[in-house]
């Protein structure tokens, strides 16, 4: 008679049994990251809550996957995968959905067409990656952080997870169960390099790339192989104070009092969730463990994905309709966002989890599940975010309303408002070893640089164009974010912003632009001279000034560099702009868009007069303003002129707007003399 082999266990005799202190820890994470999100400075570093939730989610999926193929030799995937949909996708779409309608209340048409992407890829769970997309797009996507969507970035990176992970464990059962620690930590250790690359690179994609964020999960992972080792009579460790100590590491990480990198934040937090996890694993008797294992916590844990689920979405209405402190904000988010979880968890997630129908069930739920949040995505979401109706609780704006125009404002009915928010124009520029590339058109006029920021990207399309019609021939050196004084940086832009903008301005004076040669330069750009740039603006050279003496003197320096080859420089002065309003988001929240008009103010920016003075001491240099072509109503400048959209945000008009102002803007260019 044959004897069956003994079975080669993956965990070894170690109970796995449901330790109430881990949901203790659930809400540890999930009040940490709502504490961040709600703006307190004292919880600044806060967002380290994902770290500890990646880690304890790859350590408790990790137990219950061997934990099965060892009591069963195998792992059925298609029970798993209902099981993971049946806990996440519910009570994620539902919060999507309700999100989607209350958006409908409380945002303009503007902003809700821009959130239909950001929904749709929540709900199919790839929106990390669809948020590293948008994050590319550099100086224009700060606009991700007020998506309310934005956190579902982690659910996603946990289900892509979810998705390899069981299918990659069961292989590697098949293979020889002694590979699965070897592999994990090797991919754990590829993970991190990963993360330690990004970091250098591109921070946004160390922050939100599933491989740059997968070695955290996979800590976890390795964490729940090993604990039988660490558990052996013959170690003896004090989990006990090694618990308390992580458990201050902990608070301190989330308190932003040592100064590190996101990066090395997350680093440093992966290994205390590590150590915070064993610790209370196997030392349940513990001060930590038992704090953690209170009736409180436990519950506040238990309802934690809620409560994650829900927070954002609600800071960010609150903090449409409300003008009030982080810390009323706070208050507020805890009761709501607590309250509509443990609604959920009684009312939907429980009963689907507990259901016995469905547990007789294997890969349908799963099926059905996926197919489900596909229809919501392709149907509800864009049926509610593109619902053309004002809202009912829109905080208000702060246009001039009225009170400087009579004439009546009609907004036309067919805008697309994606269209405006996203009506950037071209940037375009060049280097010493490819100077050619910097012009996109070639006349027999004059030769003609524009030269800028974001400011003039939106009028690169209307330059070409007059380029086309003129005959003129352009170059362009626009980079977003960049200041054109070549001593000057911009130190909020990303690093990838910083070295195109040192590529485009390094130098550039010295070595390209005696190249191309041209008759005319044309400045355009943001000012960046009143005292909300300080210390945001900086020299190259680290030299510690007074932001007006460095403006002056940057200015003045790029400037003698431009003129020593060009015959005309023409700086563009401040364009009136709304400055403390988002316009579109007026223009389909107010009743009357004469509300969303903004005032020409009073004298111009401090840049405009370091512009004249330098104008004065220089024949080749002159001021421009084209104010008159863009704001042709002023006092006051319109928010919508001949049936075209003005301003796409607060600062810069949409492309469109300055396209169909071009005869205007030429008028005024070739009233300079700089044209012939």
């Amino acid at each position: 008679m044959r004897h069956r082999p003994p079975t080669i266990r993956i965990l070894g005799a170690m109970s796995w049994s449901y330790r109430p202190a881990l949901d203790g820890l659930r809400t540890l994470a999930v009040y940490s990251v709502l504490l961040f999100h709600t703006g307190h400075a004292w919880a600044s570093g806060g967002f380290i809550g994902v770290d500890l939730f990646f880690v304890l989610s790859g350590f408790l999926v990790t137990s219950v996957i061997v934990s099965e193929i060892d009591r069963t030799g195998t792992l059925q995937l298609g029970r798993f995968y209902a099981r993971r949909v049946r806990r996440l996708l519910p009570a994620a779409a539902v919060v999507i959905v309700a999100t989607c309608a209350v958006f409908v209340l409380v945002a303009g048409l503007s902003t809700r067409v821009t959130l239909v992407r950001d929904a749709q890829s929540a709900l199919l769970y790839v929106v990390n990656w669809h948020f590293l997309g948008q994050a590319e797009g550099g100086y224009f996507a700060t606009d991700i952080e007020k998506s309310p969507f934005l956190h579902f970035w982690s659910l996603a990176i946990e289900e892509q997870y979810y998705l390899v992970f069981p299918a990659l464990l069961l292989l590697l059962t098949r293979v020889g169960r002694r590979w699965i620690p070897r592999v994990l930590v090797v991919l754990l250790l590829a993970s991190v390099a990963s993360q330690l690359f990004w970091a250098q690179v591109d921070a946004d994609h160390a922050y939100y790339g599933t491989d740059a964020r997968l070695y955290q999960l996979l800590a976890g992972s390795v964490l729940a192989l090993g604990l039988h080792r660490l558990a052996r009579p013959g170690v003896r460790v004090p989990w006990g104070p090694v618990a308390g100590a992580a458990l201050v590491a902990f608070v301190v990480l989330s308190s932003g009092l040592v100064p590190l990198s996101p990066s090395v934040r997350g680093l440093v937090a992966t290994v205390v969730a590590v150590a915070l996890v064993a610790a209370l694993m196997l030392a349940d008797d513990s001060p930590v463990a038992r704090l953690c294992s209170r009736r409180v916590p436990v519950f506040l844990g238990k309802i934690s994905y809620g409560t994650y689920l829900w927070h954002w979405p609600v800071i960010l209405v609150l903090q449409e309709v409300l003008a009030t402190s982080p810390r009323v904000v706070a208050v507020l988010t805890v009761a709501l966002s607590t309250g509509l979880a443990a609604a959920s968890y009684e009312v939907l997630e429980m009963p689907i989890r507990k259901s016995s129908t469905l547990d007789r069930l294997s890969w349908t739920p799963a099926v059905v599940g996926v197919a489900a949040s596909a229809v919501l995505a392709v149907t509800v979401v864009p049926t509610l975010l593109e619902a053309d109706r004002r809202p009912v609780l829109a905080s208000s704006q702060e246009g001039v309303g009225d009170t400087l125009t009579e004439r009546p404002v009609q907004v036309p009915t067919d805008v697309d408002w994606e269209q405006v928010t996203n009506d950037y124009g071209d940037v375009g520029w060049c280097t010493a070893e490819d100077p050619e590339a910097c012009t996109v058109a070639e006349g027999s006029g004059p030769h003609v640089l524009l030269l800028g920021d974001s400011q003039a990207q939106s009028l690169v399309p209307m330059f070409e164009r007059l380029a086309e019609e003129q005959d003129l021939t352009l170059s362009l050196n626009v980079v977003e974010g960049c200041l054109w004084q070549e001593e000057l940086l911009n130190s909020k832009s990303s690093e990838e912003e910083k070295q195109n903008c040192e590529d485009a301005r390094v130098g550039w004076y010295d070595e390209v632009l005696p190249v191309l040669d041209p008759d005319v330069v044309v400045i355009m750009s943001r000012p960046r001279d009143d005292r909300t740039w300080r210390g945001v603006v900086q020299r190259r050279d680290g030299a510690e000034q007074p932001l007006s003496r460095m403006t002056l003197q940057a200015s003045r320096a790029t400037l003698g560099k431009i003129s020593d080859i060009v015959p005309s420089t023409l700086l563009v002065e401040r364009l009136v702009m709304p400055e403390t309003f988002d316009p579109a988001q007026c223009l389909t929240t107010s009743p009357d868009a004469a509300e969303c008009a903004a005032p020409v103010p009073v004298g111009g920016s401090s840049s405009d007069g370091y512009f004249q003075t330098e104008s004065a001491r220089s024949p080749r240099i002159h001021t421009v303003d084209l104010n008159p072509a863009f704001c042709p109503d002023a006092p006051v400048c319109l928010p919508v002129v001949d049936d075209e959209v003005v301003w796409r945000d607060d600062h810069h008009v949409t492309a469109r707007y300055a396209l169909s102002r071009r005869d205007q803007v030429w008028r005024i260019l070739r009233g300079t003399g700089a044209f012939g």
